[in-house]
């Protein structure tokens, strides 16, 4: 027998299934992923590309601008990353500043029905129920219309869909452990944006659990994850050193730790507070907030995001539990405790919608496990719909999101949205040169204070923000911008320190303000009286001879130069109502003035006219029926 020189080695053991056209294929199916990630991502940002705000809308956008245009500060908590990213977005060669700030809503809302894509498909491994789940989103009202202008919530919501990722491939690959070190590291820049991301903690920490073996074997794992999550809160550090740069813009001031912990924690509105809003505004039922929240899925998102959850409860236990944790935490239990009353305050749901966004994000991945569900059942029942059944849910979804899309377009287009800097502009023209003009009201600030401040306009006016004044820091920092203001006290409190002495002690000013003060400070009634100079109410000594003729002249011409806005175009559910009511105010306080002097029928003219400018204002319309009798 010969001998044998060589045995041929076994061949290499391989994993049954698994070879050379098994990841060639897996290679493709996620390059058509990541294709279809990016088809997703397109398709939504030029819809949100077209329907985008040009120019300021109403709310904070006016002030983020202002401070990512100046590199400023905005009110607590500070928001720096949006304000870091959102200065970059102002340099952008495109438009105008308001707008290139307001595309970096447009790129993260877009971002997120992406990654909300990614994210289905991962779970359900569909792309076809991915794209669904995306564009249901993607199109709701909601979400829609908060992409648009430039706000913390878009960024939050990509910040949220980006943590939801990588905590799913973790999970589903635990031996990945760089996935979690990110997680730990976007979690703390969610957290340097908008706080509410926080409501995901008890979320992300069930998910930790459910994995604390890995941990008990790798115990440095979370020291290194606590270590990224701080990392990501480094750009809180942006906010002490913009407020050593003495901003153009800086809402009061950080010269101490004790400084930026309060301006942080919100402590100056009440760090559990969701607004500033007056005491009446707050409680209510909860049961309406929570409701409203449902509402706000629309019927196709809630039914789908209903099913979903049961198909995630058979299919993927676990993430169930992580999202119906998130989402109880982020929606009704903060919904809770929001503490808005949305029966007495008009545009109260405006301010408390925009954190329906958060749960909307989280929620969004199910809807794609609710359309597996109804493709399996329709298989099930049609048998010989079963090879097509997920195509039909889908194409039947896919019209319906293509028929809201067209319906809603129009209604929620921004993109010929010019109120705010109209309404602004003509504050402008009606104020005499060096007055002064208090407001309560953001709606009114905001706007004002972005072209003071960015575009050097209406800079005859000294813009006093009541609210402002409660703060020595802030008192400081209006008499250094003011040089001849005289401020002749360290903090307003509407009792010693009121109205009546600040402007006493500025005599050669006209003081004035938009409708209302909006407060219980009634020091100027003994010695002023309200005399109306269109959009503007001027303080005016009783003592001055003003005539009636004179009252009407003055606020004719003023009007014939204003901005009038179209109401059919103004969004009534929106700050924009209150614009609305500011142009119909004028004509309805003095048609008021000549009710009282018997004049019934010129009054009668004014009072149809203040209904023409706002068709819902209830006290005109009721003047008009006394004056008809």
């Amino acid at each position: 027998m010969p001998r044998v020189l060589h045995k041929p080695s076994a061949s290499p053991r391989r994993r049954p299934g698994v070879g050379v056209s098994d990841i060639s294929i897996t290679a493709a199916s996620n390059s058509k992923t990541w294709v279809g990630a990016a088809i997703i991502i397109a398709a939504v940002g030029l819809l949100y590309f077209r329907t985008a705000a040009r120019d300021l809308v109403v709310g904070d956008a006016a002030e983020l601008i202002t401070a990512a245009a100046v590199l400023g500060v905005p009110h607590p908590p500070g928001y720096p990353l949006f304000t870091i990213l959102g200065h970059a977005f102002s340099l952008l060669p495109l438009g105008s500043i308001p707008f290139r700030v307001n595309l970096l809503s447009v790129v993260c809302d877009s971002f997120t029905a992406g990654i909300i894509f990614l994210i289905a498909v991962r779970l359900v491994r569909s792309r076809l129920a991915g794209a669904v789940a995306a564009l249901v989103l993607a199109v709701n009202p909601l979400f829609w219309s908060w992409s648009l202008s430039a706000e913390v919530f878009p960024l939050n919501n990509l910040l949220a869909a980006v943590l939801t990722l990588l905590v799913v491939t973790w999970y589903q690959q635990p031996e990945r452990s760089g996935f979690l070190i990110a997680s730990f590291f976007v979690a703390g820049l969610g957290l340097a944006n908008q706080q509410t991301i926080i409501l995901l903690a008890p979320a992300f920490c069930f998910v930790l659990w459910r994995r604390r073996a890995i941990f008990q074997a790798k115990p440095r794992l979370l020291v290194i994850g606590i270590a990224a999550f701080v990392g990501g809160l480094l750009p809180y550090a942006y906010l002490p050193w913009a407020s050593a740069r003495h901003p153009a813009y800086m809402w009061g001031s950080i010269s101490s730790f004790q400084d930026f912990v309060s301006f942080v924690s919100r402590k100056t509105f009440g760090s559990t507070r969701l607004t500033s809003a007056p005491q009446s505004y707050l409680g209510g039922s909860p049961f309406v907030r929570i409701a409203e929240l449902g509402k706000s899925f629309g019927l196709l998102g809630g039914v789908l995001t209903l099913l979903g959850l049961i198909q995630a409860y058979r299919r993927v236990r676990w993430y169930f539990w992580f999202s119906l944790i998130a989402f109880a935490f982020s929606g009704p239990f903060f919904a809770w405790i929001a503490d808005l009353n949305l029966r007495v305050a008009s545009a109260a749901l405006f301010v408390l919608e925009r954190f329906f966004l958060l749960p909307q994000v989280i929620a969004a991945p199910l809807a794609a496990f609710g359309i597996v569900m109804i493709a399996a059942l329709l298989g099930r029942y049609a048998a010989a719909l079963h090879t097509i059944s997920l195509k039909l849910v889908a194409a039947a979804c896919l019209l319906v999101i293509a028929t809201a899309a067209f319906r809603n377009y129009a209604r929620l287009d921004q993109s010929r949205n010019f109120i705010a800097r109209h309404f602004a502009e003509d504050i402008f023209i009606s104020a005499e040169s060096g007055s002064i003009l208090l407001t309560t009201d953001d709606v009114i600030a905001f706007p004002i204070i972005y072209l003071q401040t960015v575009e050097k306009l209406g800079r005859q006016i000294t813009l006093i923000w009541l609210p402002m004044l409660l703060h020595p820091s802030n008192v400081h920092q209006l008499r250094e911008r003011y040089s001849d203001l005289v401020i002749p006290f360290d903090s307003y409190d509407g009792r010693s320190n009121n109205l009546k002495v600040l402007v006493d002690a500025n005599p050669n000013r006209m003081t004035c303000f938009v409708i209302t003060i909006g407060n219980n400070d009634h020091s100027l009634d003994s010695s002023y009286w309200p005399y109306q100079r269109g959009l503007l109410t001027v303080f005016e000594p009783k003592s001055k001879p003003l005539s009636l003729e004179d009252l009407l002249n003055d606020n004719e011409q003023l009007l014939k130069r204003y901005h009038l806005p179209d109401p059919d175009r103004v969004r009534k559910a929106t700050f924009e109502r209150y614009i609305l009511l500011a142009y119909a105010w004028p004509e309805f306080q003095i048609a008021g003035i000549l009710e009282r002097a018997g004049a019934r029928n010129q009054a009668g003219v004014l009072y149809q006219r203040a209904l023409q400018v706002d068709p819902e204002f209830r006290e005109a319309r009721d003047a008009m029926t006394r004056v008809e009798r």
